[in-house]
């Protein structure tokens, strides 16, 4: 097969648990993946992968070769941002209205700014394709709820602005953005976040709160990252809740 006949699926976050997800259900659905992370995919996740970028997604610098990179690789037609995620000292701040602003500026910078950089740097790529392409940020449910981390909440609300103000533009050059806004997920940084507070993550009192009585696992958030990039080809400008009801009780 020639490079420029592969179709490119690139994944941001990858290393952690939903993106690891991800790669397999991408690679599984016929996409060549490539995957950025500031740490290395592990195996055997690392061998679904054409090429893995071990960067930080504030270097502008690395972003531009990885766009190099990923033109070498074929066409590309759908991105997924997940990296971010929630920050241990915002969690553990006693009063979230005095949270120290360099907590929130690097929450946000890690949730919202990288997220923007990524598609500031895939779009002239996206454009250069034709059919189904796609964009899909992670989101959360704290973008909705009032579950603290100000930071977080805030920068997860950002990620669904950015969808709406970048759907029209983008839908003119054929190319759809979606956000995925998620409940409790049971991923490895989930447990990190409860064990750097010396807290207990006690899952199944909180799956317990949900109408359907669980908690998302990263397959079914993988899967549904595919769905809505491969799978829904008229969707865009959307902020789909994936939750297991969770949001309607807490």
């Amino acid at each position: 097969m020639q490079a420029s006949s592969n179709r490119i699926g690139f994944i941001t976050g990858a290393a952690g648990s939903i993106g690891r997800a991800t790669v397999r259900t991408f690679s599984s659905r016929g996409l060549v993946v490539a995957t950025a992370d500031r740490r290395p995919l592990p195996q055997p996740d690392a061998e679904l992968v054409a090429d893995e970028l071990t960067i930080d997604l504030h270097d502008e610098i690395a972003l531009a070769n990885a766009m190099t990179r990923l033109r070498g690789l074929g066409r590309l037609d759908h991105v997924v941002s997940i990296a971010g995620g929630g920050d241990p000292d915002e969690l553990a701040h006693p009063d979230p209205s005095t949270e120290d602003l360099e907590i929130f500026s690097r929450v946000v910078s890690n949730n919202l700014l990288i997220a923007f950089a990524t598609i500031r740097y895939v779009v002239p790529l996206l454009r250069e394709g034709d059919g189904n392409r796609s964009i899909s940020l992670i989101g959360s449910i704290n973008a909705f709820g009032g579950f603290g981390a100000p930071g977080y909440s805030a920068a997860k609300s950002g990620l669904i602005g950015l969808t709406n103000a970048l759907a029209t533009s983008l839908g003119a050059d054929g190319i759809r953005i979606n956000c995925l806004a998620l409940g409790t997920v049971d991923t490895e940084n989930l447990h990190a976040l409860a064990a750097a507070r010396g807290a207990s993550l006690d899952l199944p009192a909180i799956a317990a709160k949900a109408p359907l009585g669980r908690v998302l696992t990263p397959g079914e958030v993988g899967d549904a990252l595919a769905a809505i990039a491969l799978d829904m080809p008229g969707l865009t400008g959307s902020t789909i809740i994936l939750d297991n009801g969770q949001m309607r009780i807490r």
